[in-house]
């Protein structure tokens, strides 16, 4: 797991480095600037974990089969929600996955987790359209509202 998490550090320090990685007072943080710490944050847990490893070798499975169906049942929605992005856009894929989310694991009603959904949706919508007027992908719904 510890060379996954290095490689994967090592894509994202590599890609970061093709970039401006610097801050600029006047405009902030450039392109590069997060990507490079999150990955240099991933070699270093990367290298922790393998120092952990060696000092503490585990006997046994990496996972129990509750311990992946758990896993599952927060990766595989999550994985739709990525897929559905591009059709759906982002407010409405969103939207779904947190009402099933709420739902679900929150161990609420229909109505709860949707009412709690949509609200958390239009405060996502007030902040990054409205308010820092990032375009989030919209998708046919939002266009049938004029969003």
């Amino acid at each position: 797991m510890a060379a996954v998490i290095a490689l994967f550090a090592g894509v994202i320090i590599a890609g970061s480095l093709q970039l401006d990685t610097g801050w600029v007072p006047e405009t902030g943080p450039q392109a590069g600037y997060l990507p490079l710490r999150l990955g240099i944050g991933l070699a270093v847990v990367s290298a922790l974990i393998f120092l952990q490893t060696l000092r503490n070798p585990v006997d046994g499975g990496f996972v129990t089969g509750v311990q992946l169906k758990s896993t599952l049942a927060i990766f595989l929605p999550t994985v739709v929600l990525v897929a559905a992005m591009p059709w759906l856009g982002c407010y409405v894929a969103s939207w779904l996955y947190l009402c099933y989310m709420i739902k679900t694991h929150g161990g609420t009603g229909l109505g709860k987790s949707v009412l709690v959904s949509s609200l958390i949706i239009i405060a996502f919508y007030l902040v990054f359209d409205l308010w820092f007027q990032v375009d989030l992908a919209k998708g046919p719904v939002e266009s049938f509202l004029g969003l």
